[in-house]
């Protein structure tokens, strides 16, 4: 039935519309705590509220001394041990409509859920709807009340894309006969009498307006997200080169008093301003993503010289975590196409999420890299001793904002997607047996088919 079809999909858009919402909240916070030297909040809040009119307040509570816009909250210092337990803010709820958001870095922002979407921003096909914010459920839309007449119940719950924030929405309409398109009906059928063919026009024009109505409001709200989305990506990518950076510096530091060891001090501080380069190209990335700009410039790459720059990064660290790092070069003297600063961000991403993969793995736990060239494509594969992945996680994995890590913002797979797709590339994933994953990143062989038969004949 049309208005069942109708009811289903604005209740799914509601409830993307929300999820956005709590996601930016989200990465708000990620935002600030990656600021090294914040303003104050009561100074910070004015910029912060016309862009968020859901924000009614905000607040730090770094070394258990809060300063903020607004009154410290009771239960705060409990709210923030439990946000840096579970690696994730929480929620403190303070009424039906109100709520804390406490972060595990102390930043904490004071919300209402009633002004997270506009009333008259929602989809038109929705008649009441609730969000359980506190202890009753919170109205968002009241358009239907409790007694009206006779007719078909409609209803649909479902919880908000946000770890932080899972409040459960419930979507509720009931079709009585006044709502019932009548007049519709009667056009219908006297035009389907003296004109089928055209009646089965106007239908198909009827769908397609409505298709484009839609994809009209998931462009709108993409938009009203894009901040959001860019603080965190921002936040996730550059912790990599930063940490290395700080993990040079400090080898640097321990042996400049050792004469023997200053070439590798030069080599640590040759890596440090690397990382530092590949920040910068990081951020100009980020950057390109909200405007226009034109294709990443590509080049022939040496595979080993990428990899032997990866190694000399994640090697100790990874043995400190006793995960053993291998590298395997199957067609020497084969040169995948693609943008260097790209493809070292893809490969880093995915080295790290096998680590992750290994924490508390039993038995052997070992990265292995591969690159071959597959045709007039080179394939580079990181594959891991882990337990896997959940079949039910597979299909989900490059869809932003998708995690199976508690501390995870799901944006990392998603990012290597869109880097690997601007290289003209692909990456996959599948499991292996009897245990472990692996992830392959499919780009442009240089030379195409020609280099690939001159490489197999050498």
């Amino acid at each position: 039935m049309d208005q069942h079809e109708r009811f289903l999909q604005s209740t799914s858009v509601a409830q993307r519309m929300l999820s956005q919402k709590t996601v930016q909240h989200e990465a708000v916070l990620a935002t600030l705590a990656a600021l090294s030297h914040p303003p104050a909040p009561e100074r910070l809040f004015p910029s912060l509220q016309p862009a968020l009119p859901q924000l009614l307040g905000l607040g730090h509570l770094p070394n258990g001394a809060w300063s903020g816009s607004v009154a410290e909250p009771p239960g705060l210092p409990e709210a923030v041990e439990r946000a840096r337990q579970l690696g994730r803010p929480v929620t403190l709820p303070v009424d039906d409509a109100r709520y804390w958001l406490v972060a595990p870095s102390g930043w904490s922002l004071l919300l209402d859920a009633r002004q997270l979407i506009p009333a008259a921003d929602f989809p038109p096909g929705l008649a009441n709807l609730t969000l359980s914010v506190g202890a009753s459920p919170l109205r968002l839309l009241d358009k239907q009340p409790g007694d009206a007449a006779p007719g078909w119940s409609l209803a649909l719950q479902k919880p908000l894309g946000a770890a932080s924030q899972p409040f459960q929405m419930r979507s509720e309409r009931r079709l009585t006969p006044d709502t019932w398109p009548w007049t519709a009906w009667a056009a219908w059928a006297l035009a389907s009498a003296l004109l089928v063919a055209g009646a089965a026009a106007w239908q198909r024009s009827r769908a397609e307006a409505r298709r484009q109505q839609e994809q009209l409001r998931l462009g709108a709200m993409a938009r009203l997200s894009t901040l959001g989305e860019m603080a965190a990506g921002i936040a996730h990518e550059l912790n990599q080169p930063l940490t290395a950076i700080l993990a040079q510096t400090r080898a640097a530091e321990r042996l400049l008093d050792d004469e023997d060891e200053r070439p590798a001090v030069r080599h640590a501080l040759l890596a440090s301003a690397e990382q530092a380069k590949r920040a910068a190209d990081i951020i100009n990335r980020m950057r390109a993503l909200v405007q226009p700009s034109p294709p990443a410039r590509r080049e022939a790459l040496d595979p080993d010289a990428l990899v032997a720059s990866l190694r000399f990064l994640r090697e100790p660290e990874l043995a400190r975590q006793g995960i053993r790092l291998g590298w395997h070069n199957a067609s020497p003297g084969a040169r995948p196409l693609g943008d260097r600063v790209a493809l070292e961000q893809i490969l880093h991403n995915l080295v790290q999420n096998a680590a992750d993969a290994l924490a508390g793995a039993a038995g052997p736990r070992q990265i292995s890299l591969e690159g071959r060239a597959d045709g007039a494509h080179y394939l580079f594969s990181v594959s891991d001793t882990g337990p896997g992945i959940a079949a039910d996680a597979l299909p989900r994995l490059f869809a932003p904002f998708y995690t199976t890590r508690p501390q995870g913002m799901g944006l990392g797979l998603a990012l290597c997607d869109t880097l690997a797709g601007s290289m003209d590339g692909r990456i996959s994933a599948h499991n292996l047996s009897p245990a472990g994953a692996c992830f392959t990143v499919s780009l442009p062989l240089s030379g195409g088919r020609q280099a690939a038969a001159g490489i197999s004949h050498a």
